[in-house]
């Protein structure tokens, strides 16, 4: 799945990204323009989050996007709010292929999707499709059939059939 959200963010590396002298140097900043997308190490990603505001635009999000996306597929990036509330905006301003291409990641990524669940969008597009009833029942799989580390995906469960049952 991860697969088709590089080909839908498709984007050429950044010559140049934008970010602020004064709380960021050069070297944080060179990977982002000099390593290609799917090399960039979660320590090289993370600075972007420590310095968000700092670094890039929405162009340079966009790019990094499926990235950071695959990072926390493979449990390398938390799915926290910082990069859940990034991948909301894109699906927010997104076309249907983007959005689309984002849903399913979410679904083939239960623990990015619990994540959404606990700490995503209360409005919007995302929410909205975070209320369908086979987002439930993907947790619920998800959370019967394999490991389930700290409880996230069970806690999510949780949460979002609280949410459903108070409508």
């Amino acid at each position: 799945m991860i697969e088709r959200v590089y080909e839908v963010f498709a984007t050429p590396r950044p010559r140049v990204v934008a970010h602020c002298d004064h709380c960021v140097d050069a070297a944080s900043v060179a990977p982002f323009t000099t390593v290609p997308l799917r090399e960039l190490t979660s320590g090289q990603v993370e600075k972007f989050w420590l310095k968000s505001g700092t670094i890039g635009d929405e162009t340079f999000v966009r790019y990094l996007l499926p990235r950071v996306l695959d990072l926390i597929a493979l449990g390398e990036l938390e799915a926290d709010f910082f990069w859940l509330r990034l991948a909301a905006e894109v699906h927010a301003k997104g076309d249907p292929q983007e959005r689309s291409a984002l849903q399913d990641y979410f679904l083939a990524t239960p623990i990015a999707l619990a994540g959404l669940v606990r700490e995503g969008p209360d409005q919007g597009p995302l929410a909205e499709w975070l209320r369908q009833p086979e987002i439930l029942a993907v947790l619920e799989e998800s959370a019967l059939a394999g490991p389930d580390p700290d409880g996230v995906l069970s806690e999510a469960h949780s949460k979002l059939e609280a949410q459903l049952s108070s409508k």
